[in-house]
């Protein structure tokens, strides 16, 4: 299977606006600009892909919904503790996410 370029997710985004799979797109190209994964296919750009991420959890996306709240955690200068913990209860609560789980378990422990 071939990587998309940031293009092709693009084009998908444009083609697949309210589905599923636009979300996903969305998710995957935002994350890959933010990590830099695929230099050859998605050059490294963290505020274009943030905003992308952004786009996929107002879209109601739980992968980046948890991606953003642990962006949040390890990156945001002044993070809101208690929109971080919605985030996770949401994350562990609606996709059995484990380590959202383990975190709030770290959470309270603090």
């Amino acid at each position: 299977m071939e990587i998309m370029n940031e293009t092709d997710l693009e084009a998908l985004i444009a083609k697949e606006k309210e589905s599923s799979v636009g979300n996903d797109a969305r998710y995957m190209l935002g994350k890959n600009l933010i990590e830099g994964s695929f230099p050859d296919k998605i050059k490294r750009n963290e505020l274009k892909g943030l905003n992308w991420i952004k786009e996929a959890e107002n879209r109601g996306h739980l992968p980046a919904l948890e991606y953003k709240t642990y962006y949040d955690i390890r990156f945001e200068k002044h993070p809101s503790v208690e929109k971080i913990i919605e985030g996770l209860k949401k994350c562990a609560k609606e996709n059995n996410s484990a380590r959202a789980c383990a975190t709030l378990a770290e959470f309270s422990h603090a």
